[in-house]
């Protein structure tokens, strides 16, 4: 098929003289200079200075390898990829055409920076290296130069200078990219034809779809392109194409026609031609001797094999066996990365880093030279190494691996060139490549010296396609694209895609190319390649099959609608030649006869087809040709296209067959899903196909379904071989008498569907035939519904059925709708389980023929059937034969009260009941469900499914959606969610739901064909709810049925309503309403049931009831009265002609007044009633006269007491009796309790204090039964010190002034609108500071319980050795039973036995706080009164001060100074006390690195100050919170929880009990209280001072010191320990500071805090504090900088700022601190308290509250206390090494920033790399507490089994840690070795999660459950318990290390 004119410019077609436009001189005389010369162009090698550029170039790629050894390298890659560009730019000026240095400009002016952006971007010809660049994506970490490239940067260049592109965009241009793997997309569901259209990320954020529905996904596979600017992908508007690719202006409709001519050189066009020619053949010679994907591993068995053996190669024979030889590993997705690299390690010897880089690169590019030699040995030894794990490797001849990897480096460079532009035109390359691809190839088959070509490719070199088609480069490229690897497959993608793209008319015969070669490339997919989704099938395919005038066009020209239903007739009939992996299809496949007895023609089940999915590929290209109106419209114009899909679909009738068993339970249960794989795709191919007939005309419509129809009868006659004739049976007819009127009698087709032979779920052709009737409405022009005279009936009669006489129409008309009846009665018996021996298969088989996913095109077009028979058949006659084939007709004729009808038949009473209630429920389905039947509009039906699905319940968008039609679900619902439904938002805990509109309640129908039962009675509740609302004076109120919506009158199917008027639906009522009777004999039914079970059965039977069916029946004759309301009131007054039995209406009358059918009274009245109006009154004369009497029965009756008042009268009554009896019992109960307290006093027991419940034994906690409160010790690194960064140094600017007010907001990344800091995103994980945690929860334990807990724990463990248990003993680990929290430890609750004195508490006004100074002279006092050598003091201190007995490393078994108490009455104690200390140990030993301290934790410090600091943390920012007297909180300390409040208290009494552990009852404890004051006063004893700074020392640590030893002192300690901390402060802000700001770096751009109301207070704490702070300074010896420091420190309000915000935090834990130990604070004195205003700031109250003085005021004071003591602190400081304290960061914790929207972290990770292995990871993660970026399980960065998820967490978390797996889009937890995952604090506009992005919603994050997270989940430090919560409810395997 040569290749048109038309894509050529005539300049080349004969060649003209473009160049007449360029300037002569330039082209004539290339030596004479030009004004274009520059000085770049020296650099280029000229024409003179070298042979033909061309034959250099083809000598290159063809010998190069007898040069180099055939060792490919990166000099041979740029030495190929220079001389390609030397065949373009043989001429300076032609340099410009592709790489602009002069710009055409009035005054033809040189531009200096586009020549020297020029002169950067070009390599130099003398230079191989400069045409190779750095590769920031490949793993290889090198690249060749791009031009494209090079073009972009300078087309960037010139957007920022604000030029004009030189690039010139087309207007409606289609963008065409193809998508790797895992590539993200964007599809807008408002703007989009189909669902399968799909968008860049680059266009998407190009285009504008501002409020449109837009899904965020990604690519599986290279199976899509980027339809922006496709007309045939998008509606019509202002959303299509974006700006790189700008619509067609509006009202055309083709884009404007190519140029005839380009303003290019003929000889540069000339050149440009013969470089692709040259590549392609070079490609094409190489590839046919490769390799089979079906081949790799196919390695020679011997060295001797190996030399002699054929194996495919490009050398002439002489050649062969003589080495070089080389060694490919490929791609393949069975072995993991470090198995790879192990592999190639050893079998090469070579270092694991450079393995690991190669195995990455296979990965990447699809393959590898691993070995080049000229040693045969090392070559197979290196082969067979690798193929012994199986892996894909292949062994070849060196030279033939050379010219495949310069196959690779020109593939690239003409995807590289596609990209490009040519003198501002992207079209002149691609159409030159157009026209190279469609000529044939230069040698003809192109043999060459190599081995002959593998069969596949013999019809290549034969010259002829199939059909005698011209063989062209295109189709050696398509043919040979199996042979292809992963890189190179997505660069020909490309390549196609932007040939096909650029013009219509190339994309036509593209398609043409590939229907001729269709079916070689569906054998390479379906038998030879590895990885399918790089398939050429499912990329290029899909640009060609998603174009309806493409694909007709292709269809015409080149049969490709034939070849693929040929080829999925051969794949699907089995019809394979096996050829040693060289399989073919047969083509054109043997067509069966259906009318041959002597061959079955039918499907094998058993053929590879139906063993797995490839074929579904198949059937997708015909459904997506069946789509396109172009294709429709052939079809029905063109017979044979019609004929041959027919023929193919009715291959699939009959498959599978299956009977009822009725014996034994069977054996082997069907392999259902080999037949329902193609269910779904069949069942909408049929609809798509008789969709096409909307196109034809009436002759053309009717006459294809008469072949239809005819077909079905064939079938079912057995007079074809499709259905097996073994199995199945030949209609026969009998007849039916008797039925609903006695007398009649109908001759049916019989089949007793209990009994049936041989069924099967897959009929198509009826499904065809249902969607061909529906084009009857549009394609047939009725007029009053005739057509010439004739209805449809009668149409369907004579052009469709053809019938020689009425009988044989009749006939026809019940055959064409038995398999519908047959379907639906199957489904109703497996759902009354009469199926169940079949097993559990047919139960499968029902739910998944159900689905909403295939409904639709299944049971939806045979409930159409259905409604059909309705129309065209005597409603009498259709009814009779539905309720035969139901077998149900002796329930409607005989006696209904005789017994035999349960007793004679083989089913059971409650299965025929159900089958009852299901066929009364179709009758009703069959008027009342209009939809299908009159044709509703998509929007309508979508509608009525929404309100429907709302009317039950409220749900969440995805239950909607999932409920929804198929093709419901292609278009966007959000506008119809809109209209009918209210959005409720989505909580922390809940899902965002859609309820109802109550207007729109009205729509519902409480029978609608879609429900379940259940939903149907959640709907009915529903209605009648709203009902009583509405009408409270009726307390029964009923639904009406809502108008029937009928077709219009003159339509076809107008008639289905007529049933109505006929007698027929007043016979089912009765008889079905007579059956019905037995509700009011509820004993004779039991009975009757009875009697039906067998003799042996001993069980009580469970006996049906009647009320669904008395309602399904009460609700058709509602229906009926409202539609033809005489003819049902006259028919339900007649009998049936039997003896004793009643009318309907009789029935109904004793219904009324019989009070078991109470639940159904009004809507019998309402029945009656409407009867009554509607019937002759002598009709009903006993009635009315019945009603009347009742009526006057009632008036005259008294009026009866109201029940309700009634029953609250005598629950009054039972009431008063009960506190009669209950007053009595408690007066003998005190009694009784008075002797009992007399009794104890008499004894002398003591009552002891109980302090909770044992979780375990249930028993109380007391002394004498110690236990504690059950508790989690934790490593933990979330405290933060400051970042020496200006950027966070403004940040501690920004923190709020009130951290207990609601002062946090919302900040996220990547927001170009709002931007924040890089550098602040996530918290540097070297800023963090180690601490032990403490966590409860609310449960106590034993102690003794706790020990036989953990054992019995441990025991677990022993006995389930592969599961990986929440818990791990050896870290003492435990569960709580209750609660299931994590818990290592016991926390004593018993108080400590030694007698402290209360805390200080000021309530009453006018009283204050001692000062500083008395107190001083109290404790001095104290002092020289018990402490008789002040040098004791320090007797159990450390040098520092710290107490002994509180560092992790006593041990109080061997330290005690009284171990005989210690045993005898702290035993428990003891116990709970070494346990967490045996925790705490190991801990501080590994942690005095991290900690940057020597010494063991101090559990003041570590432990308990940590606990405290992160209880304050957690709360900042927050706010809210009431106290108990409903007033608002005063500091944070309310706003703790109560159980962290009560575990501080419980740590500061268990130090206080280990004080009694070391020391004993009876020591003195003066000393310490002494040593308390004595280390905040260096002076005060001058012989006994500490040689440790007190700045050195955790002021806060301090304060927990006084509250464990000296509560009473504890307000003048937190005095003291605030000034040290405010001094340390200060020297911390001298460093920081002069870090931060002495670069004079300005912050980084970022949002802006609201307005702080407490700002204006807390300024002015410490303003005009700068000559405090200097005097501070200049105190800390002359080597200090304090003037410098000061200088930078000018702004006064900056000094003030930072001091407060880095001095706040220890006031909150201080004012904690004492609320814990006291219950209150030190002021709380009413006029103090009402002093606050919502203008004060924190600072000041708790400077209040806590009874310390202002800071500026008392340091300015030197009379003061403190002053000369802050003095001291400094002097000594300084003299001890001034080591700067280190500080705090003082704002709100936060997790590493998020964006806005979870696309912008997508697409910010999709090319960055990890640091560590400088790869981009499959699986990234983000860690969410430093912002780090990690492999998620990749070998890659593992340690050992170690992952770098868990790497990062010992540097980061310590033990936990927290990481966003950005793909999956999930939270991983991790902690010590165990993990889970958890949801992303994100959630869609419907408010829901989408777990793995599954359902492509584009996802927002929810502030309400990212605080949860940030607060609940990090701050309170729960990992651990969410971790082992999630764990306990699994069976886990392990393996998180590896993460």
């Amino acid at each position: 098929m040569p290749m048109p004119d038309r894509f050529l410019p005539s300049s080349l077609n004969p060649f003209s003289s473009s160049s007449s436009s360029r300037p002569s001189t330039s082209t004539n005389n290339p030596s004479q200079p030009t004004a274009s010369s520059s000085s770049s162009t020296s650099t280029f090698l000229r024409p003179s200075e070298t042979p033909e550029p061309h034959r250099v170039l083809s000598d290159l790629i063809a010998y190069s390898h007898l040069q180099r050894g055939a060792r490919f390298t990166q000099n041979t890659k740029s030495a190929v990829v220079r001389q390609l560009f030397q065949t373009l730019w043989q001429k300076p000026e032609w340099t410009e055409l592709f790489l602009p240095q002069q710009l055409a400009d009035e005054d033809r002016r040189i531009d200096d920076e586009d020549s020297r952006l020029a002169a950067e971007v070009l390599p130099r010809a003398d230079s191989l290296g400069s045409w190779l660049v750095d590769d920031e994506v490949g793993s290889s970490g090198i690249k060749a130069w791009s031009l494209s490239e090079a073009q972009k940067r300078v087309e960037e260049s010139r957007r920022i200078a604000g030029k004009e592109p030189w690039r010139k965009a087309r207007q409606g241009q289609i963008c065409g990219k193809v998508f790797q793997r895992f590539e993200r997309t964007f599809t807008c569901k408002t703007c989009a034809k189909l669902s399968s259209v799909v968008l860049c990320a680059d266009c998407f954020k190009s285009s504008d779809h501002e409020g449109h529905e837009v899904l965020f996904g990604q690519s599986y596979a290279f199976s899509a392109s980027c339809d922006c600017g496709d007309p045939s992908a998008w509606h019509s508007g202002p959303h299509l194409g974006c700006s790189h690719h700008p619509p067609l202006p509006e009202g055309e409709s083709k884009p404007p026609p190519l140029p005839s001519k380009y303003d290019v050189p003929d000889p540069l066009l000339m050149a440009i031609h013969k470089t692709i020619v040259i590549v392609l053949e070079f490609i094409i010679q190489t590839m046919q001797h490769a390799l089979l994907p079906s081949e790799y591993g196919t390695l020679p068995k011997t060295q001797e094999e190996m030399m002699t053996t054929d194996i495919p190669t490009g050398d002439a024979k002489e050649k062969r066996g003589k080495g070089p030889w080389g060694v490919v590993m490929w791609q393949d997705e069975k072995h993991v990365l470090k198995e790879m690299t192990r592999q190639v390690r050893d079998a090469l010897g070579i270092d694991w880093t450079v393995a690991e880089q190669w195995v990455r690169e296979v990965d990447e590019v699809g393959r590898k030279t691993i070995v080049v030699s000229t040693n045969p040995i090392i070559a197979f030894h290196t082969a067979n190494m690798i193929q012994q794990i199986d892996a894909p490797v292949s062994l070849r001849l060196a030279s033939d691996t050379f010219r495949e990897e310069i196959v690779g480096v020109l593939i690239s460079w003409l995807y590289d060139m596609c990209q490009c532009s040519i003198g501002g035109d992207d079209t002149v390359f691609k159409r030159l490549l157009a026209k190279a691809l469609y000529e044939p190839r230069i040698r003809g088959g192109g043999m060459g010296p190599g081995t002959p070509l593998a069969p596949d490719l013999k019809e290549l070199e034969w010259g002829k396609l199939m059909g005698g088609h011209d063989v062209r480069r295109m189709d050696w490229l398509l043919q040979l694209d199996s042979r292809l690897w992963k890189k190179a497959k997505w660069e020909m993608r490309q390549i196609y895609c932007s040939v096909l793209l650029f013009d219509i008319e190339v994309r036509k015969d593209l398609a043409c190319r590939l229907a001729m070669n269709y079916p070689r490339l569906i054998e390479h997919y379906l038998f030879q390649d590895r990885e399918l989704d790089t398939n050429i099938i499912f990329s290029s395919a899909y640009l060609i099959f998603t174009n309806g005038a493409v694909t007709a066009y292709a269809t015409t020209k080149a049969q490709l609608y034939n070849t693929v239903i040929h080829v999925a007739h051969a794949w699907y009939t089995g019809q394979v030649i096996k050829n040693e992996g060289n399989d073919r299809l047969v083509m054109p496949p043997n067509q069966f006869d259906p009318n041959d007895t002597s061959s079955k023609g039918r499907l094998d089940l058993d053929v590879p087809a139906f063993r797995g999915k490839k074929g579904l590929a198949i059937l997708g290209h015909l459904r997506s040709m069946f789509r396109h109106k172009e294709v429709r419209k052939l079809i029905v114009r063109q017979p044979q296209l019609f004929n041959r899909a027919v023929a193919f679909i009715n291959m699939f009738v009959g498959i599978q067959p299956q009977k009822r068993e009725m014996g034994e339970h069977i054996e082997y249960e069907v392999d259902w899903l080999k037949a329902f794989i193609i269910l779904g795709d069949l069942a909408k191919m049929c609809r798509e196909f008789g969709e096409s007939f909307r196109y034809a005309t009436p002759d053309q419509l009717l006459a294809s379904m008469s072949v239809v129809s005819n077909r079905i009868l064939c079938d079912m006659m057995l007079m074809s071989n499709t259905l097996d004739k073994e199995r199945f049976v030949r209609p026969v007819e009998h007849d039916v008498d008797n039925v609903l009127v006695h007398g009649s009698q109908f001759t049916l087709i019989k089949q007793s569907v209990s009994r049936i032979e041989a069924f099967s779920f897959h009929h198509y052709m009826t499904l065809l035939f249902a969607e061909m009737t529906k084009a009857t409405r549009t394609v047939l022009p009725f007029e009053n519904g005739l057509i010439k005279g004739l209805n449809f009936k009668q149409i369907i009669e004579r052009f469709v059925f053809r019938a020689a006489d009425p009988d044989d129409g009749e006939r026809m008309k019940l055959m064409i709708i038995e398999y519908p009846m047959q379907k639906h009665v199957i489904l109703s018996q497996i759902r009354a389980d009469m199926w169940k021996k079949n097993g559990s298969a047919m139960r499968l088989q029902y739910h998944h023929y159900r689905e909403m996913g295939v409904r639709e095109t299944t049971l939806d077009q045979e409930f159409f059937m259905l409604q059909l028979g309705l129309c065209i058949i005597d409603p009498f006659k259709f009814v009779v034969a539905l309720i035969d084939r139901f077998g149900l007709a002796p329930w409607f004729r005989g006696n209904v009260n005789d017994s035999g009808l349960w007793s004679h038949h083989g089913t059971e009473p409650k299965q025929r009941i159900t089958l009852l209630e299901d066929f009364m429920l179709l009758m009703i389905h069959l008027v009342s469900y209009p939809a299908i039947i009159d044709g509703w509009e998509r929007d309508k039906i979508t509608r009525s499914h929404i309100v429907h699905l709302l009317a039950v319940q409220p749900m969440s968008y995805s239950e909607i959606y999932k409920k929804l039609p198929e093709r419901s679900q292609e278009t966007s619902v959000t506008p119809i969610l809109r209209e009918v439904a209210d959005f409720r938002e989505a909580t922390e805990t809940a899902p965002g739901r859609y309820t109802l509109k109550e207007e729109n309640y009205d729509e519902v129908d409480p029978y609608w064909h879609y429900y379940t039962r259940n939903e149907q009675r959640g709907a009915m509740d529903k209605l009648l709810e709203r009902a009583k609302k509405d009408n409270t004076s009726s307390t029964e109120p009923i639904i009406l049925p809502r108008p029937l919506r009928l077709p219009p009158a003159g339509q076809p199917f107008s008639n289905i309503g007529d049933f109505l008027h006929t007698h027929v639906v007043a016979d089912l009522v009765h008889w079905t309403v007579g059956h019905c009777m037995h509700i009011a004999n509820p004993d004779e039914w039991t009975a009757t049931v009875a009697l039906t079970l067998p003799a042996d059965y001993k069980d009580a039977p469970q006996i049906p009831t009647w009320d669904n069916l008395l309602e399904y029946s009460l609700h058709l004759a509602t229906i009926a009265l409202a539609v033809a309301p005489e003819e049902f009131s006259k028919a339900s007054v007649e009998l049936k002609d039997q003896e004793g039995s009643h009318s309907t209406f009789q029935n109904l009358w004793l219904m009324q007044t019989n009070p078991a059918f109470k639940t159904f009274k009004a809507r019998v009245d309402h029945i009656l009633d409407k009867i009554v109006s509607h019937l002759p009154p002598h009709y009903t004369t006993d009635y009315r006269a019945h009603k009347e009497a009742e009526s006057l029965l009632s008036i005259s009756s008294p009026a009866r007491p109201d029940p309700k008042a009634a029953a609250a009268a005598r629950q009054k009554a039972i009431m008063a009796a009960f506190t009669k009896q209950q007053q009595s019992f408690v007066a003998m109960m005190e009694e009784d309790v008075e002797d009992e307290d007399e009794s104890m006093e008499e004894e002398g027991e003591e009552v002891l204090e109980s302090h909770g419940q044992c979780i375990v034994c249930q028993e109380e906690v007391t002394a004498k039964a110690p236990g504690g409160m059950m508790a989690l010790l934790q490593p933990s690194r979330a405290l933060r010190e400051v970042v020496h960064d200006r950027d966070w140094l403004e940040e501690s600017l920004l923190a709020p002034t009130s951290l207990d007010r609601s002062t946090r907001y919302n900040r996220h990344s990547l927001d170009p609108d709002n931007p924040e800091p890089l550098t602040t995103e996530g918290y540097p994980s070297a800023n963090l500071k180690f601490g032990v945690h403490m966590s409860a929860c609310s449960h106590f334990m034993h102690e003794t319980c706790m020990g036989n807990y953990f054992d019995a724990t441990k025991v677990r463990h022993t006995q389930q050795v592969q599961r990986h248990h929440p818990e791990n003993a050896v870290r003492l680990e435990y569960m709580c039973p209750l609660c299931k929290s994590l818990g290592n430890v016991l926390i004593p609750v018993e108080p400590s036995a030694t007698p402290r004195k209360p805390p200080l508490i000021i309530k009453k006004d006018g009283e204050k706080p001692p000062t500083l100074s008395i107190m001083i002279r109290r404790v001095s006092s104290e002092g020289l009164l018990r402490v008789a050598d002040s040098q004791r003091i320090w007797d159990h201190h450390v040098e520092t001060g710290e107490v002994i007995p509180w560092f992790s490393d006593c041990i109080f078994s061997v330290h005690s100074l009284d171990q005989v108490h210690r045993k005898a009455n702290m035993r428990s104690t003891s116990r709970m006390a070494d346990r967490m200390r045996g925790l705490v140990r190991p801990l501080s030993e590994q942690s005095q690195k991290i900690r940057g301290r020597k010494t063991h934790m101090y559990l003041p410090d570590d432990m308990v100050g940590y606990t405290v600091a992160m209880a304050e943390i957690t709360q900042r920012g927050l706010g809210g919170g009431i106290s108990t007297n409903k007033t608002e909180v005063l500091t944070v300390a309310e706003q703790i929880n109560e159980m962290s409040m009560k575990l501080i208290k419980k740590l500061i009494g268990l130090l206080q009990l280990e004080l009694d552990l070391y020391f004993g009852p009876s020591f003195d404890r003066t000393a310490l209280r002494v040593g308390i004051f004595a280390r905040f006063l260096p002076d005060w004893y001058r012989s006994s001072t500490l040689p440790s700074p007190l700045l050195l020392r955790q002021p806060l640590g301090m304060v927990i010191e006084a509250a464990a030893i000296a509560p009473d002192l504890l307000q003048a300690v937190i005095v003291m320990a605030y000034y040290a901390e405010l001094t340390r402060v200060i020297l911390g802000l001298s460093f920081f500071v002069k870090k931060c700001l002495a670069s004079g770096k300005a912050p980084s751009v970022r949002t802006t805090p609201p307005e702080d109301p407490t700002r204006a207070d807390a300024m002015s704490i410490f303003s005009g504090f700068k000559p405090i702070m200097q005097s501070i300074l200049r105190n800390t010896g002359p080597a200090s900088d304090s003037d410098s420091i000061m200088a930078l420190l000018s702004d006064d309000e900056l000094l003030s700022k930072l001091i407060y915000s880095h001095t706040l935090p220890f006031l909150r834990r201080c004012a904690i601190i004492y609320y814990a130990v006291s219950g209150t604070y030190p002021v709380v004195e009413p006029s103090a308290v009402a002093s606050f205003t919502p203008a004060t700031s924190e600072y000041t109250r708790l400077l209040t509250i806590l009874g310390i003085p202002n800071p500026k005021e008392t340091l300015t004071d030197s009379s003061a206390t403190i002053t000369p003591v802050v003095a001291r602190w400094v002097t000594q400081w300084a003299m001890q090494g001034r080591l700067i304290p280190t500080l705090e960061y003082p704002g709100t914790y936060e997790l590493v920033r998020l964006p806005r929207k979870w696309e912008d972290i997508v697409l910010a990770y999709a090319d960055k790399k990890c640091g560590k292995c400088k790869t981009r990871p499959t699986y990234p993660a983000v860690c969410m507490f430093c912002g780090a970026m990690v492999c998620l399980g990749g070998d890659c960065c593992s340690e050992g089994e170690q992952g770098e998820c868990n790497l990062h967490m010992r540097e980061c978390g310590a033990v936990v840690g927290m990481f966003v797996d950005i793909r999956r889009w999930v939270i991983l937890y991790l902690y010590a070795g165990s993990g889970s995952f958890g949801h992303m604090p994100y959630l869609d506009v419907h408010g829901e999660l989408d777990v793995s992005m599954r359902r492509f919603h584009r996802q927002y994050v929810h502030v309400g459950r990212l605080d949860e997270l940030r607060r609940a989940t990090w701050l309170m430090h729960t990992i651990p318990h969410l971790t082992a919560r999630k764990l306990e409810l699994t069976t886990d395997g392990g393996g998180w290390g590896c993460l």
